[in-house]
């Protein structure tokens, strides 16, 4: 996980934690009164995670593509050593094993409300304007993660990647991503996607810009929702700053504090 991305969703998971000890303060614990609260509480959680992770998606232009074949394929493509297929109910486990990993947010919002596990899964994962595979090491049958357009009712139509811990550094990013894009290319006609990378994920970075990706500006983080936050958290953490993201600031035309609260805006032309 991005060590940027991280802090801020370890601070906001304090104050979060503050807030509804302030909110029960005077509450006899065990009681009717208190865990009703405490519930009314955690759904204002659950929607205030979600809403930032959904409201971009909402602004939508145009009605959705239908992936509707292509989603009950056994393959949507594959090479000598990597299988993409179409993501099914069944990967729901695997799926959250690998948000999890990457995102404090999600861990929150799993593990106070289990009741949500469905929701989120359906909506990120198996929703009509979503198009999410697994990718698998074909040799070894083996999940190692997965790959995504998050919303096809966009004009510009962003891309999800993210493999499990095990798997990373050993080429699967930068042979997915092709192998995925040229396939929804030839499908589509679409020639432009969009990847947001943290500004501290070197390996990211270094994956996309290898397959051709051009980094283009920044894009607001799902973190840090309000101007008054991001630059509170900017504040804060100057000391994060290093040559790497000064040289990333200096191709930008930037203040490198910009990189601390925003996340990088990567674009794919293809045929990759």
């Amino acid at each position: 996980m991005s060590s940027i991305l991280q802090k801020a969703q370890q601070e906001e998971a304090k104050e979060l934690h503050q807030m509804i000890l302030d909110k029960l303060d005077g509450l006899p614990e065990g009681t009717p009164i208190y865990r009703d609260a405490l519930k009314e509480i955690l759904d204002e959680v659950i929607k205030s995670v979600e809403k930032p992770l959904t409201e971009e998606r909402q602004a939508a232009k145009t009605a959705a593509w239908d992936f509707s074949v292509q989603k009950s394929l056994p393959v949507f493509a594959r090479d000598d050593g990597l299988l993409i297929r179409p993501i099914q109910p069944t990967d729901e486990e695997f799926y959250r094993s690998v948000r999890l990993q990457y995102s404090l947010i999600y861990r929150s919002a799993y593990y106070t409300a289990e009741g949500k596990k469905e929701d989120l899964f359906q909506s990120e994962a198996l929703a009509s304007n979503v198009f999410y595979c697994i990718i698998e090491d074909a040799e070894h049958s083996l999940p190692i993660g997965y790959i995504g357009i998050k919303d096809t009712r966009t004009n510009l139509w962003e891309i999800a990647i993210e493999l499990d811990g095990k798997s990373l550094h050993q080429g699967f990013g930068s042979r997915s991503i092709p192998l995925y894009l040229n396939e929804i290319h030839r499908i589509t006609g679409k020639a432009e996607f969009q990847a947001r990378v943290e500004t501290d994920n070197i390996p990211s970075q270094r994956c996309f810009e290898k397959i051709g990706a051009n980094l283009v500006g920044l894009c607001d983080s799902v973190v840090l929702k309000t101007e008054a936050e991001k630059l509170r958290f900017e504040e804060r953490h100057l000391d994060l700053i290093d040559t790497h993201m000064t040289g990333l600031a200096n191709r930008l035309g930037i203040e490198p504090r910009k990189l601390l609260s925003h996340v990088l805006d990567y674009r794919l032309t293809c045929p990759l």
